[in-house]
């Protein structure tokens, strides 16, 4: 009885199969892990805010400051980066950095409050993940339960999904000199 293998031709139209299913599942699944990391850095804004709630029980003022010693009362006590921002990885590569900023703008915040008494909570994307900016989005919430997702810096989006006016928009993050 003579042993018969596979021929090249057999093997070559398997491995182009293959490659064809790959292709096809990998945007999916790509798209999958930014979704997921989205998620969990909505997450890690909701920690921060519940961190600043508990920052403004014990010292009835919110603090700009990620860093510093919860229990001392001088910032949230976040490992921060030169600029002040918390850094969210994944996969070890830096994808957002966390900021606190004071809630400067009169459209919005027409009683013009002081950052004693309101706080801006942004995820921005990092540079350098550039493929992923357009989809990742600035991510925002506020003392005041606004949340926002500026996805692609063209359409705002509730944390839900729903489309918002531009009016919702703390002044759409992304156009903010201060992002």
């Amino acid at each position: 009885m003579k042993e018969r293998g596979f021929t090249l031709i057999e093997l070559m139209i398997v491995i182009a199969i293959i490659g064809i299913l790959v292709s096809v599942v990998m945007p999916g699944y790509r798209h999958y892990i930014l979704e997921s990391q989205r998620e969990d850095t909505k997450a890690k804004l909701l920690q921060v805010v519940q961190l600043q709630e508990r920052f403004y029980l014990n010292t009835t003022t919110y603090t700009t400051n990620l860093g510093g010693a919860f229990n001392l009362n001088t910032g949230l006590g976040f490992t921060i980066d030169a600029l002040g921002q918390w850094v969210i990885s994944y996969n070890g590569t830096p994808t957002y950095g966390i900021r606190i900023v004071p809630c400067a703008d009169a459209t919005i915040y027409p009683d013009a409050p002081n950052t004693d008494q309101c706080f801006i909570a942004a995820a921005v994307p990092i540079s350098g993940v550039a493929d992923e900016d357009s989809f990742m989005g600035f991510l925002a919430t506020d003392s005041r339960g606004r949340q926002v997702w500026d996805f692609n810096k063209t359409v705002i989006r509730d944390w839900d999904g729903n489309d918002l006016p531009d009016a919702s928009c703390p002044d759409c993050i992304a156009n903010r000199v201060d992002y």
